[in-house]
């Protein structure tokens, strides 16, 4: 209940402020799969005061060990987390994936892009559907909050594939230490696949792991511990982000 209320008055402390946006966390992640790195992932969660937006932003590059690939994220939700819109777009080689679409009252509907091939996307949405990179912050303002023992089972957007689906996400019984850190672990299952996640009460995102294929994540306190060598222009990530990240804002960084 405490959280819960906390991210409340965050919020509207937040939207009292109308000069900018208030970024809840931002992070750099380093990705590896099988413990060899292969590349990095950006996080951005802020609100928007003008617009009365929760946004995030993200965008993930591998570019080592046989992978060559881009994606990014832009996914608005009101601050009750109900979807206004997002877009998605994915390059792996030669190949590219764009997903637009909007939400207006129980529809969802925009363009899919996919290797030149176009397909609309028009369908109804069942009551309490959010868009899954908000899962976090969505379980932190459910009814059981976000703890120990929980487990939360909903229907939400899969970005990556214009669709919904349900899904779950139970949190194990007890705190795990990482360093000086005390956890919740979360076991999700989601649009097909099985992957963990280590959050701070707060729903910060500390790592991430999927199993089936090796493919791990974990937040470094700097850009150049999750980068390591793999080249992204300024440009690209100001047209992303509307600025390049400093990924200062997170318990990393307190």
């Amino acid at each position: 209940m405490f959280m819960r209320t906390l991210l409340v008055i965050f919020v509207q402390i937040a939207l009292l402020n109308f000069a900018q946006a208030e970024v809840l966390f931002e992070g750099y992640y380093k990705v590896t799969q099988f413990k060899k790195h292969v590349g990095f992932f950006i996080l951005r969660n802020e609100i928007d005061a003008k617009t009365k937006h929760f946004k995030t932003t993200s965008f993930m590059r591998l570019g080592k060990n046989g992978f060559n690939m881009t994606e990014s994220l832009n996914a608005v939700s009101t601050t009750d987390f109900a979807p206004v819109s997002y877009s998605y777009l994915a390059t792996d080689g030669a190949k590219s994936k764009t997903i637009d679409v909007t939400f207006k009252g129980d529809t969802m509907s925009g363009l899919v892009l996919d290797n030149g091939e176009k397909a609309k996307i028009s369908k109804k949405i069942p009551k309490g559907t959010f868009l899954s990179s908000s899962l976090y912050y969505m379980m932190l303002n459910s009814k059981d909050g976000l703890k120990t023992g929980t487990k939360f089972e909903f229907t939400a957007v899969a970005e990556e594939l214009g669709d919904v689906t349900k899904g779950t996400s139970s949190i194990e019984k007890k705190m795990v230490s990482r360093g000086i850190m005390q956890l919740l672990k979360a076991n999700n299952s989601f649009a097909g696949m099985e992957y963990e996640n280590y959050i701070t009460n707060q729903g910060q995102n500390i790592s991430a792991l999927t199993p089936a294929t090796g493919i791990e994540t974990e937040l470094m306190k700097n850009s150049e511990e999750a980068v390591q060598g793999i080249k992204v222009s300024a440009g690209t990530l100001e047209k992303v982000f509307g600025n390049i990240p400093k990924g200062k804002t997170n318990v990393l960084n307190n």
